[in-house]
């Protein structure tokens, strides 16, 4: 079962689905440290909120990757 979801052309929703997910998580985490900022202007959450700006980045072209992989 590993073999097959690591497999190219594989269960490519399911992994879309995860980095999906992971992506949704990035964009929760950079908005509550965006907001936070916003109020307390501590600098580790400006860099924070940079650092999952650009996962949440990451995730988009990762989860994009997945779900428009055509199926082998």
């Amino acid at each position: 079962m590993v073999r097959e979801l690591c497999a190219n052309g594989h269960r490519e929703g399911v992994k879309g689905s995860v980095h999906g997910a992971a992506c949704a998580l990035a964009l929760l985490m950079a908005t509550y440290n965006t907001a936070a900022w916003c109020y307390r202007r501590e600098r580790h959450l400006g860099t924070n909120a940079i650092i999952y700006l650009f996962a949440t980045a990451w995730e988009v072209k990762q989860t994009l990757h997945h779900l428009l992989k055509p199926v082998a």
